[in-house]
């Protein structure tokens, strides 16, 4: 599953300054609130938080994977979101997140929320993907960069 077809360029986000992992929520909440994504950003926040208390969304390599369903949610929404300053996360590997690679799912949409969690973890493993982010000027050349990537790599 291709993350750019998710991704508009508006939905990302470069040298953030968030301070903590709440506040990463809360900016993804209000984000999506803001994009007609969801209308209840409070809903959406609590969503993220208990999957947070399940166990971290940190997979390791500085990458934080926050996302949740939504009832509200009609297509799925990925924000990417570099942030200026690492912050700890709670990740498995216990080293600070500086990439953040957020998803909203329909409610009812199972298959397609685990193809995209599959989708994100194979792109977050290619090392150019990892530099490109981090190097990245400005959010057009970013997703340009990670639609050519998705064309190289196999997805299905």
């Amino acid at each position: 599953m291709k993350i750019c077809k998710y991704l508009p360029v508006e939905h990302i986000f470069l040298n953030t300054r968030i301070p903590d992992k709440e506040s990463v929520l809360r900016f993804i909440a209000e984000t999506c609130m803001r994009d007609g994504v969801v209308e209840d950003a409070e809903m959406l926040y609590g969503g993220m938080r208990k999957r947070e208390q399940t166990m971290s969304t940190g997979v390791g390599n500085g990458i934080g994977f926050p996302h949740a369903t939504s009832w509200e949610t009609k297509k799925p929404a990925v924000l990417l979101i570099r942030l200026a300053k690492a912050i700890d996360f709670e990740a498995l590997d216990a080293l600070p997140v500086d990439v953040i690679l957020a998803m909203v799912i329909p409610e009812n949409k199972t298959h397609l929320h685990l193809q995209l969690l599959a989708g994100a973890s194979r792109l977050c493993q290619h090392p150019e993907f990892m530099e490109a982010v981090r190097r990245a000027e400005n959010s057009k050349m970013l997703w340009n960069e990670i639609q050519r990537l998705e064309d190289k790599m196999a997805f299905h």
